[in-house]
């Protein structure tokens, strides 16, 4: 099993490379699985816009919001009734724009999980970029919660950059320094995030 293997291998990594405290903190949480998302990719795309710059709290009320608009939409083009709505549910005008780009594109709506995993990282990158709203991190999202990428770590991500600090102190913060943890970076970033969540972890 991937996530038992990626399990393994950072605890002997981390073990290896002097950082005890976080390898004890990985056997502490356990094997930790990816689960992706088994939206349309479109849907998924709209939830990870909704989710930028906000508190998990919030993102979650508001996409429980947007999402109710979404699996009713019956809009053919963008509308001022749809904006109004996606307005009511808590979306800035910004964000407003960038869901109208992507439900209406034809392309992304006919894409499937299926036709997206035949494509390569690159193609992925390239495909998005070119989306309005969406950017490195969330293409990193999409490709760690969706496709299920166990080699995705995040540099823009604040919370990694948090974990980092709060783990490796003073060490640069970089594509570089994750690099060893190849080819299990999704994996790290789990362990990392839980990081913020274990008060007792330090240097």
């Amino acid at each position: 099993m991937e996530h038992k293997n990626a399990y393994n291998f950072l605890i002997r990594k981390t073990s290896e490379l002097g950082y005890h405290n976080l390898a004890e903190h990985i056997k502490n949480v356990g094997p930790l699985k990816i689960i992706t998302s088994d939206m349309l990719f479109i849907k998924h795309l709209c939830k990870i816009i909704v989710g930028q710059q906000l508190s998990v709290a919030s993102a979650a009320a508001i996409w429980n919001r947007t999402e109710k608009i979404l699996d009713k939409n019956n809009y053919k083009k963008p509308s001022i009734v749809l904006d109004k709505k996606f307005r009511k549910a808590g979306l800035s005008r910004q964000k407003i724009n960038y869901l109208n780009g992507i439900i209406f594109d034809e392309k992304l709506l006919n894409l499937s999980k299926k036709d997206l995993l035949k494509i390569s990282k690159l193609e992925y990158e390239e495909l998005l970029i070119i989306i309005k709203g969406i950017g490195p991190w969330s293409i990193d999202m999409s490709r760690l919660f969706y496709i299920g990428d166990p080699d995705i770590f995040s540099i823009p991500d604040l919370g990694l950059k948090n974990a980092h600090t709060k783990i490796f102190g003073e060490e640069d913060y970089n594509e570089d320094f994750y690099k060893v943890f190849s080819p299990f970076r999704s994996y790290m970033s789990l362990f990392m995030w839980r990081v913020l969540e274990d008060e007792n972890l330090s240097i």
